[in-house]
């Protein structure tokens, strides 16, 4: 069986309880943990194994350790010190005692019990109030042994859920590599996925040609990329459950950068069908092709805005490539950018809250970095900077943080900040040239 069809095979049973632990409590029940100024303090004891035999405290202790990263990658709590947890008597995650908890000044508590055996899984979290001594969420996940890291995954999203950000942990990230470049002449690129903090690696195409600039279909079921199998770049639509691609532009010119449209329906990309480089668009499955834009400059590298309304692309209509946007509909073209000489490969942010534009650009010392456009005030913030170049920025699900590849280490590899270009962080997701990375929705 695929790891994506493990993935969905998955059983999950969510309660979610928002009755008082104490009969009678005046206070109303938490429905949401509000991140605001004030950051809540977080405890996150160790999970507690059911029995005591070595398979349920492996797995307590990959939990534990994914549990944390998950939410720490956030950035929007306070954590209790793991060294004080010891001081409390032993956790009962179905009946904590909450004077231990208020001692440690914890606002919440996320309590993890888990059972494992050669036949499955079981992990059991429960997430309490301590200030009002209530559970607010109790919730069940069940699996294989093996994906230990996914259901972990899945318990620090159902805690983000909780809060008013959507949490990231269950996303996954799409690069193009030649790690499989058997003849070492470039001549290969494959494409691969992993979780969104690099772990569990996957292949997604086999075929020994150059696949690359791949593209999430919002609902994560497919991608569309681009591919020289056939000689000439062509953009391909795959389906990952089927594990068949559609050849969407059957050799007509050449075509690069498709980018899906936020319901799915359509693919946007460059192509040069009409003898200049020119935004296009299609449906999904290859029909109602659209020529969007019709002028004697490269136009390519489109990106939808979150409402489909417009496309942002990469024009060199002013003279030096730079980010321009129109209506879907290629009517009222105006341009964005201006900081910098060359301005490429934008991705508009799918945040709710920030109305943004990441993408690569050469601002100073003739390398390209990442730099984010805030569409409401025009002010332009340059993300990364240092030696050797960062392209191609893609946002995760929530708008919070962005995935690219440098080449600081001369070997492109993916990395990852956060929208104001704090915690800068390299992804290792293994051998070679990692470039191209998109974020899934």
């Amino acid at each position: 069986m695929s790891p994506l069809r493990k993935l969905a095979s998955f059983s999950t049973v969510l309660l979610v309880c928002l009755v008082s632990a104490a009969p009678g409590r005046a206070q109303e029940p938490i429905r949401q943990i509000i991140i605001g100024g004030t950051q809540q303090r977080l405890a996150v004891p160790p999970c507690v194994p059911r029995g005591t035999d070595d398979m349920s405290r492996d797995a307590c202790a990959t939990i534990t350790r994914v549990l944390r990263d998950d939410l720490a990658f956030q950035a929007l709590f306070k954590f209790v010190d793991e060294g004080l947890y010891s001081a409390l008597r032993k956790l009962e995650p179905d009946a904590p005692d909450f004077e231990d908890w208020q001692s440690i000044y914890a606002n919440f508590l996320i309590a993890v019990r888990a059972d494992a055996d050669p036949n499955g899984l079981a992990l059991d979290l429960r997430v309490y109030s301590v200030d009002t001594a209530e559970l607010i969420l109790s919730q069940r996940h069940t699996g294989q042994v093996e994906d230990v890291r996914t259901l972990a995954h899945r318990a620090a999203d159902a805690f983000m859920a909780l809060t008013q950000y959507a949490g990231v942990a269950r996303s996954r990230i799409v690069f193009s590599s030649d790690r499989d470049d058997l003849d070492g002449d470039g001549s290969t690129k494959e494409l691969y996925m992993s979780d969104y903090d690099g772990y569990n690696v996957r292949r997604v195409t086999v075929n020994r040609s150059l696949n690359i600039l791949p593209s999430w279909k919002p609902n994560g079921d497919g991608l569309a990329y681009v591919s020289y199998r056939s000689g000439a770049p062509d953009v391909y639509v795959a389906s990952l459950l089927a594990g068949q691609s559609l050849n969407l532009t059957q050799g007509a010119g050449q075509s690069f950068a498709p980018a899906w449209s936020p319901d799915g329906s359509q693919v946007a990309f460059g192509s040069t069908r009409s003898g200049n480089m020119e935004i296009w668009s299609a449906n999904a499955d290859g029909s109602g092709m659209r020529n969007l834009t019709q002028n004697r400059a490269t136009d390519t590298a489109p990106t939808w805005s979150p409402n489909g309304r417009e496309i942002a692309f990469t024009s060199d209509r002013g003279g030096t490539p730079q980010i321009w946007v129109m209506g879907a509909d290629g009517l009222n073209v105006r341009r964005l950018t201006s900081v910098g000489n060359h301005s490429d490969g934008a991705a508009w942010s799918p945040s709710r809250q920030h109305s943004e534009i990441a993408y690569t650009s050469r601002l100073e010392g003739g390398t390209f970095e990442i730099a984010v456009l805030d569409l409401v005030t025009r002010q332009v913030r340059q993300l990364t900077t240092g030696g050797g170049s960062c392209e191609g920025p893609s946002w995760s699900p929530n708008g919070r943080h962005l995935v690219f590849s440098c080449n600081r280490l001369r070997r492109w590899q993916l990395a990852m900040c956060d929208r104001l270009g704090y915690q800068l962080r390299t992804i290792d997701v293994g051998a070679g040239q990692n470039v191209y990375p998109d974020w899934s929705r």
